[in-house]
């Protein structure tokens, strides 16, 4: 199968002289263009060094080997997932869902094998924490009055909800865009992205309707997630 344009255009105009660097472990593209849903890619380059090398290309993302197994190691351990901002989840999920285009230490390939088999510390402690706090989310919903917090607490509760639901598939959450699309090519089913919808409709509600209706309907969305985990 054929790379798409955006990473044969990394590929060439940005890789090309860095793969020629020895410290260089392995190099992977990631992004909508190999995803399907766009035309983007984005390279990121990981370096078997102390510390990423000095005068690096910018268009690139680097990051040690060491920093890199790290936050392999971490999820692998069910841990390094629970914020939207993870950095353990943001990188590894890419990596999984991206291409190898430069690996002469073989250590890409390694840990290629590696996120193969999903690690099932991940998918219990997601699914736990759901369960856990279903209804302590629920109770912060129906309270909150300032529109940050309930932004907040939403956003939050959201992301734990969907890295569960993927983990239970034996899938790295790849963050919240394009979720619905990646929900519907694991086949993960429609319910959870109009309980979610339902979450949103009932988070715009005035204050009044709001405190009953969208504990509600977070409890439901709850109860969808761990049917399908």
């Amino acid at each position: 199968m054929s790379l798409p344009q955006a990473v044969l255009t990394i590929s060439t105009d940005v890789l090309a002289d860095i793969n020629a660097d020895e410290r260089l472990a392995f190099a992977y593209a990631h992004g909508p263009a190999l995803s399907g849903f766009g035309d983007d890619a984005e390279l990121v380059c990981v370096w078997e060094t102390d510390a990423v090398p000095e005068g690096v290309d910018g268009e690139a993302v680097h990051l040690t080997v060491a920093e890199f197994e790290g936050l392999l190691d971490s999820l692998m351990l069910g841990e390094g997932w629970e914020e939207p901002d993870a950095e353990a989840l943001h990188v590894i999920a890419r990596f999984a869902e991206g291409t190898l285009l430069a690996d002469d230490s073989e250590l890409g390939s390694k840990a290629r094998a590696e996120v193969t088999e999903f690690p099932q510390a991940l998918a219990d402690a997601s699914r736990t924490a759901v369960e856990r706090d279903s209804e302590a989310i629920a109770k912060r919903l129906g309270q909150a009055e300032d529109p940050w917090e309930l932004a907040e607490v939403l956003t939050h509760g959201l992301h734990r909800a969907y890295v569960a639901l993927f983990a239970a598939a034996g899938h790295f959450f790849p963050g919240r865009e394009h979720r619905r699309e990646f929900v519907e090519r694991y086949l993960l089913g429609d319910e959870v992205p109009e309980a979610e919808a339902a979450v949103w409709a009932a988070a715009e509600l005035p204050r009044a309707e709001r405190a009953e209706a969208l504990p509600e309907a977070w409890r439901s969305l709850t109860r969808v997630v761990l049917a399908n985990c």
